[in-house]
Formats: C-alpha cells, structure tokens, sequence
C-alpha cells in the first residue's frame, strides 16, 4: 500500500508531527514503498566499494558512490580524528542501502561491522555482519561506535512502508543510545536548518528538533563539515534545505 500523502496524515498524528505548532510540514511526495527488494551483499560487491572508498580516494574525490556528495570526506575524517573508537573496535551502522559507510570504517581498520536495516541485505563477509531494525532494538549487544547517514530522518514518515510516527526518529536514538558501550560515540548525519516536516521524504533538524535528539543522554562534542552557526541563517522557505542538501556528521558522546 502506498505510503499517505500530505493531505492524508491521520488527523490525531498532525500535532504531534507539528511538534505542536513549531514545525511547518512542507510537501514532497516520494513513494519508495516498492523499493524494498532484498538487497545481496556479495564479497564482490563489498570488495568493490573497499577498494572505492579508500582514504586516498576519497581525498582525490574519486570514490565510487556519489549519492551523499561530500559525505565520504566526513566521514573519513572522522574516522581519522576518532581513530581511537574506530580501528580494532566493533561499529554499528544505522540504515545502509550499499556498504559504502562499511567500507570507509574497514579502510579505517574496525574488526566487526553490523548493519542495521528494516530490508536485511543478505550477507556472508568476515567483518561485516547484518541484522533487522527489530532485532537491534531487542538486542543487548553493545558497540565502540554507532554510524548513522541520512537514514533516521526519514523514521516514521511512511516514505518506506514504515509505520507512521511521529517520534520514530527519537525513539531510534533511544536505540542507539542503549546499544553504545559507556562513553561510546554516535556520528550521525542528518539535514539541518529550520525545522520542517517534508511530507513524506524527511525531517529537516532545527533547534528544536535537534535539541530533542540530544535529549537521550548524548554530550554534541562537534560538528565535521558544516558549522552549527548555519543555523542561524538558514531561513524556513529556503528550498536548497528543504531538499536536505545541508547534512554535517555530528558527533555525539554517551553520557
């Protein structure tokens, strides 16, 4: 079934996605619900976004993926800066169509990854392991670090064939920060500016927003690829943010 359009969110749902009058919801309109066939990780296709993502590849701006643009270098870097909680250290990665994140933390020397996905990629490698949205929630595993690129602004929107709700962002930091070993980290990447609601394709994280995904117990140590003072200027009808093309890894501590 396809997911509900702007004019069909369930009437009692609509304050709660407002955030009580603070957030405008916008319109864009995106069905992917048809788009969760299995996806197979083979040890070629893994090997192939290895040898794509290197560092120096990277830097050269020759990597194999151009989806997120400049997102590779971000997370490159912090895996140089954070060394210390990504080589020899066992990660999560929170929603991963194509091992590209997986493949920059492996470049960068971790010993296990676990990819987090509603669409479980089938997966047989040595150092990357797969596993269900469900089954990571459930779970009393705890990791060095947790990974997450534009994947949780999209929880709960329907865009997916995810259930509707409101704070599914929040409860899958929630998630995250149960799952993190004590001082572990979170780099997370999600759009920035003003808060809004783009029915149905993300959120985009303001003040208030971002205020509330902190709120589960995380110390904002950085931002790497944008400064936060963005927020400052970012104007609520701006269309280049409202297309989340403004997305910084932050860098979140476990208190």
């Amino acid at each position: 079934m396809a997911p509900p359009k702007v004019d069909e969110i369930p009437p009692h749902m609509i304050d709660a996605y407002k955030m009580n009058g603070i957030t405008p919801i916008h319109n864009w309109y995106i069905d992917d619900s048809q788009e969760q066939t299995c996806h197979i990780w083979t040890n070629e296709i893994i090997s192939y976004f290895i040898d794509g993502f290197t560092y120096d590849k990277i830097t050269a701006g020759k990597n194999v993926y151009e989806n997120y643009k400049d997102a590779p270098r971000f997370i490159m870097e912090a895996c140089i800066k954070y060394e210390s909680h990504i080589r020899g250290k066992t990660i999560a990665v929170i929603g991963s169509h194509y091992p590209w994140i997986e493949a920059i933390l492996i470049n960068g020397g971790a010993t296990s990854v676990t990819t987090v996905e509603y669409n479980v990629p089938v997966c047989n490698h040595d150092i990357i392991k797969t596993i269900s949205y469900d089954d990571f929630c459930r779970s009393d595993v705890k990791y060095d670090s947790i990974f997450s690129y534009s994947s949780i602004e999209h929880s709960g929107l329907g865009r997916y064939g995810d259930d509707l709700n409101p704070d599914g962002d929040l409860e899958t930091m929630m998630y995250i920060h149960k799952s993190l070993k004590p001082n572990g980290l979170c780099f997370l990447g999600i759009p920035v500016g003003t808060d809004a609601v783009v029915w149905n394709a993300h959120r985009i994280y303001g003040e208030n927003r971002l205020r509330m995904i902190s709120s589960y117990k995380f110390k904002e140590i950085e931002w790497i690829g944008h400064s936060r003072d963005l927020l400052k200027t970012c104007k609520p009808d701006d269309m280049f943010m409202l297309r989340a093309n403004i997305e910084p890894l932050m860098v979140l501590r476990k208190l």
